[in-house]
């Protein structure tokens, strides 16, 4: 009886309230009343990448209490959908219209004949990683040196996120016969091999995969160092966030949440649950984060939660901004023409949105592709998927024939002109003209860094993707380091209707240039050998579109986002129209950071998935206190087979046995 007094005095005299939460027996509910008025260190809004990678890492102390918002469902009644990885395109779930996206559609833009294009986001636990393609490439070098040199923090540097990505990596090495037939190059060194996320090589390849380095090569873009070292040029077959063993889908939900969602009291992850603000008190000069407001799906209820630590937002590129908005931070002007009260003016929130959009060109092919697939073949491939006859299935992979081309394999001849021409309307090239002099301050800095550090430096503009489950070989062209710039503004006062989306597409002219340029290069890969050799005619846009104004026509008509929106609450100093500093915390304010692909702050060349996990691992140390991944309780665990906090609990639990036994009069 006294041991168990000694430990309830214990446990009451603990910064952690054990009696607290008792009530959360799974880490995942939907009853809002259960957290309402509560206190925890951390409450996050969003359980996508930022929001589980954040949770997970701060819980690793069993101290730290955290509770995280998702506006989305648990998604419990698709998990197939979810975790067959084909089905991401066969039958997608960010469908126009499905309660797992969020339904954002841009304004119509003046550029691409007034269409309003979809941003398909994933409202679910998970994000937009459980609904996802599932391709895992990797930003390069000079982009992250480049982004250094942007903040002055070199904490952002290649050499410092390289950790971070091997953090969260669990990879497995292509077998040998498949890195024999579609060349594929592994440099341990840039690779992890024990982190959450699985990272593999299909185990089903289209037989014209394997003519896509060699005709690279041949068009003389040198494929031969692996993409994920630094450097990326060249054609690839890349890998995806797929488990070997299951050839399930690896994501946020299944990495960081489900594995400790039964066993971690602490975490706290309320889903069906829209945050509609961020809370201030507002008594000091500064103004200080406190917790936050939300409503349930289906009610007008509002409800409060608190933190004693700090509130993190983690919506991503549009959720983000607009919460930030919708709490009073970002440009007086918007704030106030929506009745919103302003508790800081940051004219960035919202600015320096790109995204990589993307035009098509289609063959028809002797090369077998799943478009051409019967239902019944399909049903039949399905079957073999859940029987686990995996190489054998179009159901286990995606396609992952991708290629990163430089301006002068595009251009050739022209390459210094448009570089001049690029150079010489650099300083004055805005989105609209109209932004606060701190935004295009911003956009002056990071076009510079895009000139000196991508388009002269010959780093990949464009990125080629050969597309395998249509009903033609398609070769999808995404223009990676895109120079025009739009915005998110808020449009209501109303939390349930998504902000105004404003990309501004093509409206720097250097853009449709790559683009164009890009369409016609891929006119040459497809007339080079060994790729030819599968290769009938052009179906779309067809030989007879050739000229400028024709291409010009084609790509405004056709080109659709590659759905990598970013930059909306960048990582620049505020005087470059910045919202949060290099270490995620938003200015003008205490106790608040984001942690997302929001705060990327300039163009990358690759798909964002990568990248964002990297982000947010590097941001949760960055709550913890530790400037590298070396540094960290997650790094220690990684390296030594336990965490710091294991051998601290062990340490207090021999400790308290010692005082147990001298209560007892036994020592």
């Amino acid at each position: 009886m006294k041991f168990i007094s000694l430990l309830n005095v214990l446990s009451t005299a603990s910064a952690f309230p054990f009696s607290q939460f008792n009530q959360f027996k799974r880490s995942v509910i939907t009853d809002a009343n259960q957290v309402n008025d509560q206190t925890f260190d951390y409450v996050i809004a969003g359980a996508g990448i930022g929001g589980l990678v954040t949770a997970n890492r701060l819980t690793e102390d069993e101290n730290t209490r955290v509770l995280v918002i998702e506006a989305g469902g648990q998604g419990d009644d698709v998990r197939d959908r979810i975790d067959i990885p084909a089905e991401a395109y066969l039958n997608g779930l960010p469908v126009a219209g499905s309660p797992y996206d969020w339904g954002i559609y841009t304004e119509a833009q003046d550029e691409l004949n007034g269409r309003n294009l979809h941003w398909p986001r994933g409202k679910i636990v998970g994000g937009s990683t459980a609904v996802n393609a599932l391709y895992m490439t990797r930003s390069i070098k000079d982009e992250h040196d480049a982004w250094a040199e942007l903040v002055d923090d070199d904490g952002w540097n290649w050499d410092s996120l390289l950790p971070y990505f091997r953090r969260y990596e669990n990879f497995s090495p292509p077998a040998s016969d498949l890195k024999d037939n579609l060349s594929i190059e592994v440099k341990d060194s840039a690779h992890g091999y024990d982190g959450p996320i699985q990272i593999s090589f299909p185990q089903y390849n289209y037989p014209q995969n394997s003519l896509w380095q060699e005709t690279f090569n041949n068009l003389g873009v040198e494929s031969d160092s692996d993409p994920f070292s630094g450097k990326n040029i060249g054609g690839y077959i890349t890998p995806n966030s797929i488990d070997p063993d299951t050839q399930l889908r690896s994501y946020a939900a299944s990495a960081y949440l489900y594995p400790v969602q039964n066993t971690r009291s602490n975490l706290v992850i309320l889903s069906d649950a829209l945050v509609t603000r961020i809370n201030f008190d507002t008594s000091s000069s500064k103004p200080v984060a406190n917790g936050l407001t939300f409503t349930t799906s289906g009610s007008n209820n509002q409800f409060q939660v608190y933190a004693s630590s700090e509130v993190v937002i983690a919506g991503g590129a549009l959720g983000s901004p607009q919460i930030l908005l919708q709490s009073g931070i970002g440009p007086r002007e918007n704030l106030e023409s929506q009745d919103v009260d302003v508790v800081v003016d940051l004219p960035g929130v919202g600015e320096h949105v790109q995204d990589h959009i993307s035009a098509t060109i289609n063959y028809a092919t002797t090369a077998p592709v799943a478009g051409n697939l019967s239902d019944e073949e399909l049903d039949h491939q399905l079957q073999l998927f859940k029987d686990g006859n995996f190489a054998r299935s179009v159901y286990s992979t995606p396609n992952g024939a991708i290629a990163y081309v430089p301006l002068d394999d595009l251009m050739g001849d022209d390459t210094d002109s448009f570089l001049d021409a690029l150079e010489a309307n650099m300083t004055d090239a805005t989105s609209s003209g109209n932004e606060p002099e701190q935004v295009k301050s911003g956009y002056r800095a990071t076009y510079k860094s895009d000139l000196e550090n991508v388009y002269r430096a010959g780093n990949a503009v464009v990125e080629i993707l050969m597309n395998n489950l249509g009903s033609n070989l398609g070769f999808q062209l995404a223009i990676q380091h895109p120079l025009s710039r739009g915005k998110i503004s808020l449009g209501s006062q109303n939390a349930s209707e998504n902000a105004n989306v404003d990309p501004r597409y093509l409206s720097h002219p250097a853009d449709i240039q790559v683009l164009r340029s890009g369409l016609r290069y891929i006119r040459r890969l497809a007339s080079t050998e060994p790729l030819s050799s599968v290769i009938e005619s052009e179906v779309s846009p067809g030989e007879d579109v050739m000229s400028d104004e024709d291409l010009n026509d084609y790509i405004r008509s056709s080109v659709v986002s590659q759905y990598h929106p970013a930059s909306s609450c960048a990582m620049l100093p505020r005087e470059n129209g910045g919202v949060v500093d290099s270490h995620l915390r938003v200015y003008g304010v205490d106790n608040l950071r984001v942690i997302d692909s929001s705060t990327i702050p300039l163009p990358i060349a690759a798909h964002h998935m990568q990248i964002t996990y990297a982000l947010c691992e590097k941001g949760a140390d960055l709550i913890r206190g530790y400037e590298k991944a070396s540094d960290s309780p997650s790094a220690t665990e990684s390296e030594s087979g336990g965490s710091l906090s294991s051998i601290i609990d062990i340490k207090l639990l021999i400790l308290m046995v010692m005082i147990t036994i001298m209560y007892n009069g036994l020592y």
